[in-house]
């Protein structure tokens, strides 16, 4: 009987203490990474995108394109109309063989056409001084010897008589030489135009370009000749009615000397300068003259690849492989140099644009990683590289701008959409991570932990680290291998004894 009461005791006892341990689960700290992160909404934007402008003005021809095409670097876009263009080039084309012809010519020096050009004027202020002298001799002769100043009369007579008939001869010899020379001047048109056009060989326009040299040379002589004639007329005249006027008025003798004398002087000062035209002429052209010739060759050069660069800017292409976003214009319309007509756009790469805190954008760096979800991509991610973030704050939102290049060379993706960045602000690898519900005074200064040891309840202080949504990094306070409680630790005291049910 004492023997049943003592075990009945002792089963009593036991059960006792079976129910005063407090139940409780337990977990162990995980060895992972763990990270915050921010999730940004931005938009796409074309890696480059370039508004292409007419580099000249002109009416458009035709269009190759349209929106949505896809172009590589240098494909024809537009085409101006060239009719006015080849004009231009052919007119500049001209005008550098004249600029090149005149310099070849100066540097060769004159020809033998200009050469007896001069030095037949040479020869006329030769006779025309040589005539001012007889004038003034004769008049000398007169005023000395009125007795002649008949015989003088009637001898000035003559002379403007015949003085007359050649200038008359000389008009008509200058009349028919004009009439040559328009001749040959049309005629070397007209075959300048066919070997221009490749009808003609180049030695039967060498034949044309000869006569019309020579009718041109014709037609200068015959001019010298009239002008000789003219001032031989008028020497003769004057003569006579200065011999007329002594003969009538033998009182204005000393005055018709001193006219005399004068035109001595002009007639010496006229061959002074056809002698220094005929030393120039024989002596070619000075360093300064060839030199400005070579300028006007060198402007015309310039002018011709101006010409030629209008032509090749009248074709319009792409200077990047891409997309044609717009075109600004129609076949027909007349645009204006600068006027912006095709936009092309480089989508194999986009922009994600998004703005972030300053808190965000001191633990990016360029060159990071970044995970992107799109919103036209059903359920899948990408990955994006941060290229530039900007040193200052958006005025407005106070927040920073952020690019980030992403692949899209199967061009799913389309500028303006939008996608969400998932940013990693604050991570940490190899490290021990456990339940935030673990920890007990999470927001208190002295947060803490719970593990079993020996069925009781241990409190061990513990430092925290990262937390992302429900889980926690635990920098010290715990062991790998602790087993830390996870429910039923709010009503512990340390040294409790606990049961483990999990």
């Amino acid at each position: 009987m004492r023997k049943t009461i003592i075990i009945l005791l002792l089963l009593i006892f036991l059960s006792f203490n079976v129910m005063a341990q407090s139940p409780v689960e337990v977990t162990t700290p995980e060895r992972t990474g763990i990270s915050v992160r921010d999730t940004i909404t931005g938009n796409f934007s074309a890696f480059k995108k370039v508004n292409i402008p007419a580099e000249i003005g002109g009416i458009v021809d035709q269009i190759t394109v349209s929106v949505g095409d896809d172009v590589s670097q240098d494909q024809k876009l537009l085409q101006l109309n060239q009719d006015k263009l080849n004009i231009q080039i052919k007119q500049a084309e001209a005008a550098l063989d004249a600029a090149r012809a005149n310099y070849q010519q100066l540097k060769n020096g004159a020809s033998q056409e200009e050469i007896n050009r001069a030095q037949a004027s040479y020869d006329q202020a030769q006779a025309s001084l040589e005539g001012a002298k007889s004038n003034l001799e004769l008049m000398k002769e007169i005023y000395e010897d009125k007795i002649s100043l008949k015989q003088q009369l009637t001898s000035a007579e003559s002379q403007l008589a015949n003085a007359e008939q050649q200038l008359a001869s000389a008009r008509e010899r200058y009349n028919q030489a004009e009439i040559n020379f328009e001749q040959a001047e049309r005629e070397y048109e007209r075959m300048q135009y066919l070997y221009e056009e490749k009808v003609i060989t180049e030695k039967q326009f060498e034949g044309a370009e000869s006569q019309y040299k020579n009718a041109k040379s014709s037609l200068n002589t015959a001019q010298i000749g009239l002008e000789q004639a003219k001032i031989g007329y008028n020497t003769a005249q004057q003569s006579y009615k200065l011999t007329e006027q002594t003969f009538n008025n033998p009182t204005q003798l000393k005055q018709q000397l001193e006219n005399a004398r004068s035109q001595v002087k002009s007639a010496q000062a006229g061959l002074a300068v056809a002698e220094a035209n005929l030393e120039q002429v024989k002596k070619g052209a000075t360093q300064e003259q060839l030199n400005a010739s070579l300028a006007q060759v060198k402007q015309a050069e310039a002018g011709l690849e101006q010409a030629k660069l209008s032509l090749e800017n009248s074709i319009v292409k792409s200077p990047i492989k891409g997309v044609v976003s717009a075109v600004r214009t129609e076949a027909g319309e007349i645009i204006s140099p600068g006027q912006p007509i095709v936009t092309v756009i480089d989508i194999d790469q986009l922009y994600l644009e998004v703005s972030v805190t300053a808190a965000t954008m001191s633990r990016l760096q360029e060159g990071d990683q970044v995970r992107i979800i799109p919103e036209a991509i059903k359920n899948e991610e990408l990955t994006a590289k941060i290229d530039t973030i900007s040193p200052e704050a958006d005025p407005a939102s106070k927040n920073f701008p952020v690019k980030m290049l992403v692949d899209n060379s199967a061009h799913q993706i389309k500028p303006g959409m939008f996608a969400d960045a998932v940013f990693s602000v604050q991570s940490a690898e190899n490290t021990l991570v456990v339940p935030i519900s673990t920890i007990v005074g999470f927001d208190s200064t002295e947060p803490h932990v719970y593990i079993v040891e020996d069925n009781k309840a241990v409190k061990k202080a513990v430092k925290i680290g990262i937390v992302s949504d429900n889980l926690v990094e635990l920098v010290s306070g715990v062991e790998e291998n602790d087993q830390i409680i996870l429910k039923g630790q709010n009503r512990l005291s340390d040294g409790e004894e606990v049961e483990v049910i999990n």
